[in-house]
């Protein structure tokens, strides 16, 4: 059975969208997968070495309510116009979800990372389905989701938490993330 780059990002997501929750199975298959890249590779196996047992207190102290730091939110409204839902990024992406076929999982804001990650896993799908016709929309939407939204929010995240102790579990998923979502705007290109 083949491992396919939709899937470890729908891993990624789950990661950041539900306090625990860790994927081990998947990201052990992501490893070894032919196409994974040497970063990304040694991204996930710091992922997969950390220790997981309290993952839910450490994601709600990270994520949403924290004692000691400032709340790393995983909302792009929130790093871009210090407000949570700011219309203008969520018709953005609301153009970019619906030229893909994309529905927002219920329960997730729409610029939530674990959203735009998902978005990005069913668009590549797309795209490996897509004919001619369809192609161009896709490539282009896909191109408009990760560079004005998934790799600003990543850059983002990673630079608050290299400013602060973050666990080594969100660190490495942060970091795996980020490769993941570089690969992903490379081979988009083989599309064009």
């Amino acid at each position: 059975m083949s491992f396919h780059l939709p899937e470890l990002l729908r891993a990624l997501a789950e990661i950041f969208a539900k306090p625990g929750a860790f994927p081990r199975t998947t990201l052990e298959a992501a490893t070894n997968a032919f196409w994974i890249s040497e970063t990304l590779k040694a991204d996930l196996q710091l992922l997969l070495a950390s220790e997981t047992p309290d993952l839910a207190v450490v994601y709600t102290d990270h994520f949403l309510v924290s004692r000691e730091h400032a709340v790393l939110h995983l909302e792009a409204s929130v790093h871009r116009t210090g407000l949570l839902r700011d219309p203008a990024l969520l018709n953005d992406l609301d153009h970019h979800y619906e030229a893909l076929g994309f529905d927002v999982p219920e329960g997730l804001s729409p610029d939530h990372l674990a959203t735009e990650l998902e978005a990005l896993a069913m668009g590549l799908q797309r795209l490996g389905d897509s004919d001619q016709a369809e192609l161009p929309n896709i490539v282009s939407n896909l191109l408009g989701l990760v560079d004005l939204h998934l790799l600003p929010l990543l850059t983002e995240l990673n630079t608050l938490a290299g400013s602060r102790s973050i666990h080594p579990t969100y660190a490495a998923a942060l970091a795996s993330a980020t490769a993941s979502v570089e690969l992903v705007r490379g081979g988009i290109f083989a599309f064009a």
